[in-house]
């Protein structure tokens, strides 16, 4: 998905209203008001591979005064710098070049890991810790279940889904310690499945180009997300 365009160009535009990137978002906030509480909005946040900057603008409506980005997509970076000025080129893969004497009280990285392998995501993490201030949260968002794979994770460019043994394993490499997970969205898991399996049909039958597969990013009309939302 890095290099597309089209993609980037559908999330910026249906971000911050989309239900799945709006419950997201709220997901996170909770977590920060759960660790940090409700009136503290000095903490210092870093949204790594920002994307479009949605997350960033959300929390900043929510009061958040010092949050950052980065990504490593031009096309992403190009986006989110349309109503944000502190978004900055940077890379997963060597987070040590992006503001090396920076420490956050909070790291957010949300569907972005699955680029990287096993080892580069133990290095991430641990990179993570490194730039993290005592007390401070890394919360991460990734696509789970390998049941759930179909032409959305071609698009994105995704060979590889998750389950927490993983992200158990990852995180004891890099000394840290989960506190708090979830599989979401419980009540939504069986449109969705039907939804991907019904994608993996059309796989198997037809040779689908990653340049021309298309993720699940659309909204789908107000009725239907506000319904998927609620």
């Amino acid at each position: 998905m890095i290099n597309k365009e089209e993609e980037y160009a559908k999330m910026y535009h249906i971000e911050e209203k989309l239900w799945w990137y709006r419950t997201l978002h709220r997901k996170v906030i909770n977590q920060i008001i759960t660790h940090f509480g409700s009136e503290n909005k000095t903490v210092k946040i870093l949204d790594a591979a920002c994307g479009t900057g949605g997350l960033i603008r959300t929390l900043l409506k929510s009061g958040y005064k010092e949050v950052n980005g980065f990504d490593y997509s031009k096309f992403a970076i190009a986006f989110a710098q349309r109503a944000l000025d502190n978004i900055e080129f940077g890379d997963l893969k060597n987070l040590q070049a992006y503001r090396a004497e920076e420490k956050y009280d909070v790291i957010c990285c949300m569907d972005a890991l699955y680029f990287l392998t096993d080892k580069e995501i133990e290095d991430a993490l641990f990179e993570f810790k490194k730039r993290l201030n005592p007390n401070g949260i890394l919360l991460l968002n990734i696509h789970a279940f390998e049941i759930f794979s179909g032409m959305h994770d071609v698009a994105i460019g995704s060979t590889k889904r998750f389950v927490l043994s993983d992200f158990e394993k990852y995180s004891q490499s890099a000394g840290l310690k989960i506190t708090y997970h979830t599989y979401w969205p419980f009540l939504l898991a069986v449109p969705i499945l039907v939804v991907r399996q019904l994608q993996k049909i059309k796989l198997r039958f037809t040779k689908v180009e990653i340049d021309e597969a298309k993720s699940d990013v659309n909204y789908p009309g107000d009725f239907l997300n506000n319904l998927f939302h609620s």
